[in-house]
């Protein structure tokens, strides 16, 4: 029987071990790695954004690392277009690609068909006239959103209004294709497999692993990893970064590489001092085992270089930021795998990363047991994770509301009814009511005044 070749998925939050098992799988199955993460496609960021060090890249092939620079535009639909050819090649080959991820939206972007391309054949008899990309970033969002209103009622309904990204992203796809994006979206669901989320699987063939990790035990780690990234050179980095781009564009520190976890948390400390207060920072973390000392720790007598405090609270931010973006990662895997009802997704298996000494029989032999399982079509002794129902899955998602008491827009039903429920929305709404009723009290007063007032 002929063994079956998938496509292998390393999904997990940041510092879960995906790197260490995509080497050891991409070694015992012959494949090579395909990074889906959207910073390290970037060059000069290597400690910043966690890449594979060229040793780790020496064991193994690696794709779409250092394909771009800041002063080039990257986007999800250019990943997309980089990786599915590699895939199909490996495939054809008969080696096992293995993504790696990382960025939630590239990762979809090649298991599901659910992009839009922005530049088509251009379909004539378009109502409005175009709008010049100089014409599109002078105007505000908020005008920006009432255009694509005029244009694409259904994706204004769909986005919410301060994402400038995606309604800017709707409005290139009706001026580029002459087709609305809630046409296309239609287009792409309506297909067989086709769901609320765009269009069908991509490969039925793929095997999810799922790295997950006790949160404390992560968050320790996280913390520990940012103070590794110290002594392994990150201010050096960061500092030949930041002086390379300074002359980058405004929109590039908006929405791009300029805001990238472990770069934008260091911009205050770059943008205070410069290379030679670097180098006396340096000299002094080389002498302190690379400690950033706290506030409760020094003594009168310590003499600290300036800016280090500094440095301390950048790094405190890219502790708090990553730990949070790790919670974002597990809370789209529940949400978008475990949860989607009428999408095609692959079985997703768990493998529990919290214990590094039990690496080898808690993550490594059960992965390598799942996929050669797979392989062979036996039955494999790992259960996959079980699907759940997601308590939105049936209210609209492509709804907009908005909230006149806590003046906030809120996009799908699911979002909306949390915020009515929510202690703060109901906090505000008592207060609303308690000031008019003292403003209807207070009226009534000053009417009953007038009208006890003695008539001359």
């Amino acid at each position: 029987m002929m063994r079956k070749v998938p496509l292998i998925v390393i999904l997990g939050s940041t510092g879960t071990g995906k790197t260490k098992l995509s080497l050891e799988l991409a070694e015992r199955f012959g494949g090579e790695i395909i990074s889906a993460d959207s910073m390290q496609v970037y060059t000069h960021l290597d400690i910043a954004t966690a890449k594979a060090t060229r040793e780790e890249q020496a064991r193994a092939r690696h794709h779409l690392l250092d394909v771009t620079t800041p002063a080039e535009p990257f986007t999800v639909t250019h990943f997309r277009n980089a990786a599915l050819p590699i895939i199909e090649r490996l495939l054809a080959q008969a080696k096992p690609p293995i993504v790696v991820g990382g960025t939630n939206y590239y990762i979809e972007s090649l298991l599901w068909d659910v992009l839009v391309d922005a530049q088509e054949k251009q379909s004539p008899g378009s109502p409005l006239a175009e709008l010049k990309e100089g014409e599109l970033g002078a105007m505000s969002t908020v005008e920006l959103h009432k255009h694509l209103a005029k244009i694409d009622a259904g994706s204004a309904n769909r986005i919410h209004p301060n994402n400038r990204r995606k309604i800017l992203r709707a409005i290139e796809v009706y001026q580029g294709t002459g087709q609305t994006l809630t046409e296309k979206l239609a287009e792409q669901r309506g297909q067989p497999g086709g769901n609320r989320l765009g269009g069908p699987l991509r490969y039925p063939h793929t095997v999810l692993l799922w790295l997950r990790c006790n949160q404390e035990v992560l968050n320790a780690r996280l913390d520990a990893r940012v103070d590794g990234m110290l002594e392994q050179g990150l201010i050096k980095e960061l500092r030949l970064f930041h002086n390379t781009h300074q002359g980058i564009t405004v929109q590039a520190y908006t929405s791009g590489v300029l805001q990238t976890i472990g770069y934008k948390e260091f911009v205050p400390y770059l943008m205070k001092y410069n290379q030679q207060q670097d180098d006396k920072i340096e000299q002094y973390l080389r002498t302190h085992n690379y400690k950033l000392p706290r506030p409760e720790e020094l003594k009168e007598e310590d003499s600290l270089p300036e800016g280090l405090h500094l440095l301390r609270s950048c790094c405190d931010e890219l502790k708090l930021v990553t730990r949070r973006y790790s919670k974002k990662q597990l809370k789209w895997i529940n949400n978008r795998f475990l949860a989607s009802r009428d999408r095609q997704v692959p079985d997703l298996y768990e493998l529990d990363t919290s214990d590094v000494s039990a690496w080898s029989q808690t993550v490594y032999q059960r992965a390598e047991s799942i996929i050669e399982s797979y392989q062979n079509g036996d039955i494999c002794e790992i259960e996959p994770m079980a699907k759940r129902e997601h308590p939105g899955a049936n209210l609209d998602e492509e709804t907009s509301n908005f909230c006149a008491i806590c003046e906030r827009h809120f996009v799908g039903e699911y979002q909306w009814s949390l915020h009515l429920k929510s202690n703060k929305h109901k906090r505000r709404k008592d207060g609303q009511r308690k000031r008019e009723q003292l403003s209807q009290r207070q009226s009534q007063g000053e009417t009953g005044e007038e009208e006890a007032k003695p008539r001359h």
